[in-house]
């Protein structure tokens, strides 16, 4: 059902190591307390006790915190489909329970608390809906066509631009638009480190029109050009 890859409950400090960062696998993070703005994709705000940050595989979270903070930070596979962005939970004490058994945590227990987690926030995140479901399998099939946009997904849906993306936010925590530019720098992300090709080659591939255009999002979006992180990922 879920399998950790790693966790980190974190004592008070007054900032994050790093402003952000992008995993492979699902990422959660959660103050046990102070607070801290993130974004993930189109999903941003402030988090507090009670809150909890989702961000899928391939996405970047961006943290920063506003007071002196602790937190629990843990990366996981699993195929419950937790809500994407932040969700309030609802059982509060059960929180603190769980993050009182992660003080003296192996990785068993550690794994139960995350599965537990997880379990809390698809019960309180929207149902499963069949157009988003639809959605989200076209945007994979077709993320690189570069005339890949939100008019041209809905007319294929049968569903008005913006009832698709009120839908789309309400289960995944960002829009369409969002989830697509994501999806297509995850690949870039996947072909700068697994393979010698030109960025314009990448760029074709992962459905943009050009190399200077990829990189203009790719820089804006991860904090450093194509070329450097090509350069910084690599073993």
């Amino acid at each position: 059902m879920l399998e950790l890859d790693g966790y980190l409950l974190a004592p008070p400090r007054p900032q994050f190591a790093l402003p952000f960062d992008t995993y492979d696998t699902w990422c959660l993070l959660l103050p046990a307390n102070g607070s801290f703005d993130y974004r993930v994709g189109d999903a941003h705000g402030t988090a507090k006790f009670g809150d909890v940050v989702i961000c899928p595989p391939g996405g970047i979270l961006h943290r920063r915190m506003r007071t002196r903070t602790s937190f629990f930070h843990a990366r996981f596979t699993t195929e419950l489909g937790p809500p994407t962005g932040r969700t309030r939970v609802r059982d509060l004490d059960r929180l603190r329970g769980n993050l009182t058994l992660l003080e003296n945590a192996t990785t068993p227990i550690a794994t139960h608390v995350v599965t537990d987690l997880v379990l809390m926030l698809s019960r309180t995140g929207s149902p499963e809906d069949p157009v988003v479901r639809s959605a989200l399998t076209y945007l994979n099939e077709h993320y690189a066509s570069p005339g890949m946009s939100l008019t041209e997904l809905a007319a294929v849906l049968g569903i008005s631009p913006s009832q698709l993306s009120r839908r789309f936010r309400a289960v995944r925590g960002t829009t369409p638009v969002g989830y697509l530019r994501d999806l297509r720098l995850q690949k870039a992300r996947e072909l700068l480190t697994e393979t010698n090709q030109t960025l314009q080659v990448i760029a074709e591939h992962t459905g943009y029109r050009s190399a200077f255009y990829l990189s203009r999002v790719f820089s804006a979006q991860s904090g450093q050009s194509p070329s450097e992180y090509r350069r910084t990922s690599r073993v």
